[in-house]
C-alpha cells in the first residue's frame, strides 16, 4: 500500500472514529443509562478510547493537523473522565491528628474460594480495621469467624441466600446490626461501629452491599434490561438510606457498576469515591485472562470524613481484588 493510500486509511478511519464517539457521547448526554445497551456500552466505557493509542501517533506521523483536531475531542474527554486518577497525591495534613482513624476494606471473596491462608496473607500485609465481605459461602461465617475472631473479634454475617452473602468483621464494637430491605437489596446489611482512638470514640454506620451483577449468559440480550434496572433500584434504595442516616458512614460495596455508569453518578451524588479522590491509576479491582471492564468495587464515604489514601490490594484467592482505604474524621 502507497504512503498516499495508507494516509488516506488512517484519515477514515479517525474521522470514522471521532464519529461515532460522538453519537456516543450524545446519547450519553441525552439518555445516559436509560437503554440496557447504552448502559452496557457505558460500561465498557473505557475501552472506547483504546483506538486513541494508535490513531494520534499515525495522524502525527503523517501531519494530519486537521485529523489530529478531530481525534483531540475524544482526547479531551478522556481526560476529563480519567485524568484526576493520574495526577500525583500530595501528602494530606489538613486531618485533625487527634481524631480517630480508619483503615476499611472491600473484598468479594468469591464463594468458591476456600484459601483461607491466602486470605489471611493478604489482611495482614495491608491491616484493615474493618472488612465487608461479599459473596460469603454456606459455613463461610463460620470459617471466618473460627479463622479470624483473634483479630477481629466483632462481626455480623446476613444468612446466605441462592448461594453466597455479605458480611462485616471488626476491630471495632459492633452494634445496630440491620440486614437490609428484600427487595430491593438481597445482599446487603448495615452496623454501627465504634471507632475509638484513646478517650476519642465515634460512631460510624457502615454499609456492606453486594448489587446485582450482569451475569455471563447466553441469554444477556434477554436478561440485561432486568439486571440494570434492579441494579438502578438498589441504587435508589441505598441514596434514601444514606440521606436519612444520622451518623458519618462508608459503604463497603461491590457495586457491579463502573465510574462511567448512571449507577455511579447518582450515588456519587450523596457519598464521594475514596479511590477517586486519593487512589492512583485505574484501579481494576476485577481479574480476567483478556478483559477487565475496570473497578466495580468500591468504598464510599460522607462528608464527615476525609480519605488519605486509598488502593487496590493483591491477593486474597478471589477473582475481585480487594479495596482498602484509610480515612479520618472531622473534628
Amino acid at each position: 500500500m502507497s504512503n498516499l493510500k495508507f494516509s488516506t486509511l488512517v484519515s477514515r478511519i479517525s474521522w470514522g472514529y471521532v464519529i461515532l464517539f460522538t453519537l456516543w457521547i450524545l446519547s450519553r448526554l441525552l439518555f445516559f443509562d436509560r437503554f440496557w445497551w447504552l448502559a452496557l456500552i457505558n460500561t465498557v466505557a473505557l475501552y472506547i478510547f483504546v483506538p486513541l493509542v494508535l490513531l494520534l501517533p499515525l495522524a502525527l506521523l503523517w501531519c494530519q493537523w486537521r485529523v489530529l483536531l478531530g481525534l483531540g475531542f475524544p482526547l479531551g474527554v478522556f481526560i476529563a473522565f480519567y485524568g484526576s486518577l493520574f495526577l500525583p497525591q500530595l501528602p494530606n495534613f489538613a486531618y485533625e491528628a487527634v481524631q480517630p482513624e480508619i483503615t476499611a476494606m472491600t473484598f468479594n471473596m468469591l464463594f468458591s474460594n476456600n484459601d483461607y491462608d491466602e486470605i489471611g496473607r493478604m489482611i495482614k500485609a495491608n491491616a484493615p480495621d474493618v472488612i465487608g465481605i461479599q459473596e460469603v459461602p454456606p459455613n463461610g461465617d463460620a470459617v471466618w469467624i473460627k479463622r479470624f475472631s483473634r483479630e477481629y473479634p466483632y462481626y455480623a454475617f446476613r444468612p446466605v441466600e441462592e448461594g453466597h452473602n455479605v458480611g462485616i468483621v471488626s476491630h471495632f464494637p459492633i452494634k445496630d446490626v440491620t440486614m437490609l430491605s428484600n427487595p430491593p437489596m438481597r445482599r446487603a446489611l448495615s452496623a454501627t461501629v465504634n471507632v475509638n482512638k484513646g478517650r476519642v470514640t465515634k460512631s460510624l454506620l457502615v454499609i456492606v452491599s453486594h448489587l446485582t451483577p450482569n451475569y455471563p449468559s447466553n441469554e444477556f440480550i434477554k436478561f440485561a434490561r432486568e439486571w440494570y434496572t434492579r441494579r438502578a433500584n438498589e441504587v435508589t434504595y441505598l441514596r434514601s438510606l444514606i440521606q436519612q442516616r444520622r451518623l458519618p458512614t462508608i459503604m463497603l460495596c461491590d457495586c457491579n457498576y463502573v465510574d462511567t455508569s448512571q449507577a455511579y453518578a447518582r450515588t456519587h451524588e450523596v457519598m464521594q469515591d475514596s479511590f477517586r479522590e486519593v487512589g492512583w491509576g485505574f484501579g481494576h479491582t476485577v481479574r480476567g485472562q483478556f478483559f477487565r471492564p475496570g473497578r466495580i468495587d468500591f468504598i464510599w464515604y460522607t462528608k464527615e470524613l476525609k480519605p488519605v489514601k486509598a488502593w487496590v490490594a493483591e491477593g486474597g484467592g478471589s477473582d475481585h481484588l480487594p479495596v482498602a482505604a484509610r480515612l479520618h474524621f472531622h473534628a
